[in-house]
């Protein structure tokens, strides 16, 4: 799964992304449109600053844009820059890659074999929809709980 806060920065990326061209936007709109705490937002965004997909700008005009246009930022690489790979498992991880403990060597393990076709999929699948594109939300199924 996702972490809150990988989740946290794909939905302001989003939000920056609806606001491109636009000049600054303050960190309290993006916190209160996007129902993340002011304090983690701030964390996250100056995080995403150092990889140079967000600026900034101090003072009362202030806030984030972002720093490259969205439809150069895929989905696949918001989620690498948050947590550091799409693999869910280490041994699967192109660049954060590390052997499992207590597991078989990775030449004979088929779950590794699987994570890696799940890796790919999922690396194929993220890197090709961009912070451009349209996503239309999905109306909770009966039963299901918003989170």
């Amino acid at each position: 799964m996702l972490s809150q806060k990988t989740r946290y920065a794909i939905r302001a990326m989003q939000h920056l992304a609806d606001h491109y061209g636009q000049g600054p936007v303050q960190l309290a709109e993006i916190a209160a449109a996007q129902k993340i705490p002011a304090n983690f937002l701030t964390v996250i965004l100056s995080e995403l600053s150092r990889y140079g997909i967000v600026d900034s700008q101090r003072g009362k005009d202030g806030g984030y844009w972002l720093a490259i246009a969205p439809i150069d930022i895929t989905y696949g690489d918001l989620i690498r820059v948050m947590r550091g790979s799409l693999a869910l498992v280490p041994c699967a991880s192109r660049f954060a890659h590390e052997k499992c403990r207590n597991c078989l060597e990775e030449g004979d393990c088929r779950t590794r074999a699987l994570m890696l076709q799940v890796r790919d999929r999922t690396a194929e699948l993220l890197d090709s929809i961009r912070l451009s594109d349209r996503i239309d939300p999905v109306p909770a199924l009966e039963g299901e709980e918003e989170s």
